[in-house]
This record gives C-alpha cells, sequence and structure tokens, in this order.
C-alpha cells in the first residue's frame, strides 16, 4: 500500500487527501503533515473509514484545533458541504508537549486551547 493512503480503508471515497514530509527541526517531533479538503454537493456524505496509527494527531480544521488520540476500533468521519483539515502525525518525543496522560485521549477527539496556530493555518 502507498505511503500517501495507509491507514484509510477507501481512499477512493476521500474527495482530496496528501500526506508531507516534516523538515528541519519538525521531523524529530512529526511523521507526517497530512491535508484534506473537500467540497460535497447538498445531501453528499462521504464516509471515511480509518484504522489509526498508534500516535496523537494535532488537527487543525475549520473552526477547531484538537488532539485526536489513538483508535482501538475502526473509526469513522462522515464529511459533508465543505471543509479542511490539516493535521500532524506525532511522534512520541512530541506528546509530552501537548498532554501529560497521553492514555487519557484514547478513542477521543479533544479540543485543544492553540489560537496562533489555528491563525497561522
Amino acid at each position: 500500500m502507498p505511503e500517501s493512503t495507509r491507514g484509510l480503508l477507501y481512499p477512493e471515497r476521500l474527495p482530496e487527501f496528501y500526506r508531507l514530509p516534516p523538515d528541519g527541526p519538525a521531523e524529530q517531533l512529526v511523521r507526517w503533515f497530512w491535508v484534506t479538503r473537500w467540497s460535497l454537493a447538498e445531501g453528499e456524505v462521504s464516509r471515511q473509514d480509518v484504522i489509526s496509527f498508534p500516535a496523537l494527531n494535532l488537527v487543525v480544521e475549520n473552526g477547531l484545533v484538537g488532539l485526536a488520540g489513538p483508535t482501538t476500533r475502526v473509526d469513522h468521519t462522515d464529511l459533508t458541504g465543505s471543509g479542511w483539515a490539516i493535521g500532524a502525525l506525532l511522534r512520541p518525543a512530541a506528546v509530552p508537549v501537548f498532554t501529560a496522560d497521553p492514555g487519557a485521549l484514547r478513542d477521543c477527539y479533544d479540543p485543544f486551547e492553540a489560537p496562533d496556530l489555528y491563525a497561522g493555518i
């Protein structure tokens, strides 16, 4: 399976998705950055089933910055309308920057206070 679609069960369902390698100091903290955008017709739904990596994702999306913990089961998101998300698959070395208890984020997606990051995106 190509690295660009690892973890995606049905990549053909995703309107737009790609991964970018980190460079410089980010290489020690981020495995890759990922970007998705979609614009679906009214009433159309694109279900995205994902098998999570055993890692945290820092996600910036329209109106929210969040930390997505690793999942213990197949997870999904139903995309509708138009939207976008930019994420960073964090390496273990980055986790203490975001949480002292990563186990508490298992199967969770919690808001993360980072207004400067959101404004920069």
